[in-house]
């Protein structure tokens, strides 16, 4: 007799290539302000820096500029990109947009348990607001957002705010940089969840649309003060 084969072996993660870990890398310290907009960084430092040779660096720095975050500089190096006020205020538009289709789409589909799971997510927030722990709390806020797309079952509004949300967490995180700015967005975020436990289309769609507006105000204030 011919043994059963059962699922007794767990399949081998491929680990990440060297253009991914560079890349995670230098998008880290573009996102902490570790690497600052505006300034020049050689690929040869970069490479130093993260203990590779420059090939990996170069294909992850074709594929920051191609996000956004970089502008690459013939012989030079790289420099940190700026957002321009317009560039934010496109940005943010599209954000709305995209958002607030969300809420309109999960508002009267949303069940108690994905409720309890956006309050989790929330509590993720918190716990990096009462720890300023800006980078953690975009991760968080990343996931929060992520998780309400998720919801609407349409891949190409997941798709749609996939593509500008490394923009947007770059953003955020200069927005949060205002003292006092972390417990109004974690204000912000619980309306938003009440709305939803509602089932108001509506109001789902205000809080949204208040909390979206609320950052995009502070990311413009960030950028005049720099």
């Amino acid at each position: 007799m011919i043994p059963h084969e059962s699922n007794t072996l767990s399949a081998i993660k491929t680990p990440p290539s060297l253009r991914e870990m560079a890349f995670d890398a230098i998008k880290e310290g573009i996102m902490g302000n570790t690497l600052k907009s505006g300034h020049i960084y050689s690929e040869h430092a970069l490479a130093k820096q993260l203990g590779m040779s420059k090939t990996p660096v170069h294909e992850a720095l074709l594929d920051l500029a191609n996000r956004g975050f970089v502008i690459l500089i013939p012989r030079k190096g790289v420099s940190i990109r700026t957002l321009t006020i317009g560039e934010i205020k496109d940005l943010y538009e599209f954000r709305l947009v995209l958002e607030v289709a969300v809420m309109r789409r999960i508002a009267d589909r949303i069940n108690p348990r994905q409720i309890e799971c956006l309050w989790e997510i929330h509590n993720a927030c918190v716990a990096a607001t009462e720890s300023d722990d800006h980078v953690g709390y975009i991760k968080s806020d990343r996931e929060y957002h992520s998780f309400m797309a998720s919801l609407t079952g349409n891949a190409y509004l997941v798709g749609a705010l996939e593509n500008v949300r490394d923009l947007i967490d770059w953003m955020g995180v200069r927005a949060m940089t205002r003292p006092g700015r972390l417990p109004e967005v974690d204000l912000e975020h619980a309306e938003v969840i009440e709305r939803l436990a509602q089932g108001d289309q509506e109001t789902a769609a205000v809080a949204m649309e208040k909390h979206v507006r609320a950052t995009e105000h502070n990311s413009l204030a960030w950028h005049d003060r720099q």
